[in-house]
């Protein structure tokens, strides 16, 4: 599946984050075990990036904490498919996915 990296704080940004192949494989297997993302890879989808979702914590003491709670896979099918699916870590449940085509139209 290649390389896996997350951006930026909340999966946006400048700064990559390296993402731990064992978290890679938490936030797989979860995404797997979900029917319709199992009936998007069975139909040619790939898993081609692990986006983890940081949530930053402050204590009272201002001690800062961050945990990755939720990720984002993005699944690719050709150059034209792609769905975005959101997994939950806490609850080891898939929460939503939004799949988008891209349709070219390509003229003389």
């Amino acid at each position: 599946m290649g390389e896996f990296r997350g951006r930026g704080p909340c999966g946006f940004g400048r700064n990559n984050i390296e993402v731990s192949s064992d978290y890679i494989a938490n936030v797989t297997a979860v995404a797997k075990a979900d029917a319709d993302v199992q009936a998007l890879l069975n139909g040619g989808y790939n898993i081609t990036r692990v986006i983890p979702q940081i949530k930053m914590t402050v204590d009272g003491n201002g001690n800062v904490a961050l945990k990755a709670t939720n990720a984002t896979l993005l699944l690719e099918n050709g150059t034209t498919d792609r769905a975005f699916v959101k997994v939950d870590l806490a609850s080891s449940k898939v929460t939503e996915i939004v799949t988008f085509t891209r349709t070219v139209i390509t003229k003389p």
